[in-house]
């Protein structure tokens, strides 16, 4: 009797633990394996290698569960005939598969669901172990089962599946609205391009690169941004370059009135219209630039994007003190009765809206 009981409690703990780490081995996430690894957590990098090749260490808690149970079970009922006889074995089988069901199935499972990572991260040492031993028969059962898994699997993750992740975590509070938010962005940047998000053109300012800055007004630079295009005869196609508005102003104030905006010009960058958001961060990152021209397939002047446009795709609006600036004026304006016949600026100052310019 002692025998049997002994022989039972060895099947249900086996079979249990090879529940518990198989239903551990599919729960746990391969990211939370790899935040493990960059903590230095005993068994991580062995349980990340069981993740990126599951096949034979499944194979092997496979072999290994029903070996046990299939010869624990004919070996057990042999002991219960002799034991208990032919007329109670009916209630005997009835009331093993009961227990059996509850502590070697259901609870090692649950457990393994819930307590996902440190199960894993503990069996993962021993799983290895017990795949090399039954080696031999994981490799007489993939050559037998070939036919049927040819074809590699693919194991990705879908931007859907991130943001609904996200969405989730977000839900549970384990993440923050905001978090939330920044990781819905960050997709859609690819989406976006450089015409969804630019300055067009009829908004934009410029100085022509032959005027001279004897000619230029003082007041007029003030209002305009940090960058002001620079354009070869008056004409926004032909934009050839950028003027900081330090420059201007640091010329001005050292009397250097005989030069012209051509000469303190800087480089220009040019993208096209359909480049995406993405890119745009890139390329502003690797020229160290502010500032890029967006034209079209005939290299037309299309407007302008700013790395401040791209970032407030991920971040929302920014606004700086020229932004607040502009929004006093034109609440001002409103308030204003309309303003007498006023002259116009001196031709070849500023072209286009003065008010809206690159940051």
């Amino acid at each position: 009797m002692l025998s049997l009981i002994l022989l039972m409690a060895m099947i249900i703990l086996v079979s249990g633990i090879v529940s518990l780490a198989e239903a551990a081995l599919f729960s746990v996430p391969v990211s939370r394996v790899h935040i493990a690894v960059e903590q230095r957590r005993r068994g991580a990098r062995r349980l990340l290698a069981i993740k990126q090749n599951l096949q034979r260490p499944i194979g092997a808690l496979v072999i290994l569960n029903n070996t046990v149970n299939i010869g624990g079970s004919i070996y057990i009922g042999k002991q219960a005939e002799d034991l208990f006889g032919d007329q109670w074995m009916g209630i005997f089988s009835a009331t093993f598969t009961f227990f059996f069901i509850i502590a070697a199935e259901i609870v090692p499972k649950t457990i393994g669901e819930r307590l996902a990572e440190p199960a894993a991260l503990s069996l993962a040492p021993l799983l290895a172990v017990v795949t090399r031993l039954l080696l031999p028969m994981i490799w007489l059962v993939e050559h037998i089962t070939l036919p049927f898994s040819k074809g590699k699997l693919l194991h990705l993750v879908s931007e859907d599946e991130i943001r609904a992740m996200a969405n989730l975590g977000n839900t549970s509070g384990s993440i923050s609205r905001h978090e939330n938010e920044l990781i819905r962005k960050a997709f859609r940047l690819n989406d976006v391009t450089a015409k969804d998000i630019m300055t067009h053109r009829l908004k934009l300012s410029f100085l022509a690169g032959d005027l001279k800055l004897s000619d230029v007004k003082l007041g007029e630079i003030e209002r305009l941004h940090s960058r002001i295009l620079v354009a070869s005869d008056g004409d926004l196609d032909k934009i050839n370059g950028v003027v900081y508005q330090r420059d201007l102003l640091l010329a001005l104030a050292q009397g250097r009135t005989n030069l012209t905006v051509e000469e303190l010009k800087q480089p220009v960058h040019f993208v096209y219209e359909s480049v995406p958001g993405h890119r745009l961060l890139r390329e502003f990152q690797r020229t160290h630039q502010h500032l890029f021209v967006v034209v079209d397939e005939y290299g037309g002047t299309c407007g302008i994007v700013s790395l401040e446009d791209v970032l407030e795709e991920l971040v929302g609006e920014i606004e700086d003190e020229m932004d607040a600036r502009e929004r006093a004026e034109k609440q001002a304006g409103d308030l204003a009765p309309p303003a007498a016949n006023k002259p116009p600026s001196p031709q070849g100052t500023v072209f286009g809206d003065a008010r809206v310019q690159a940051r």
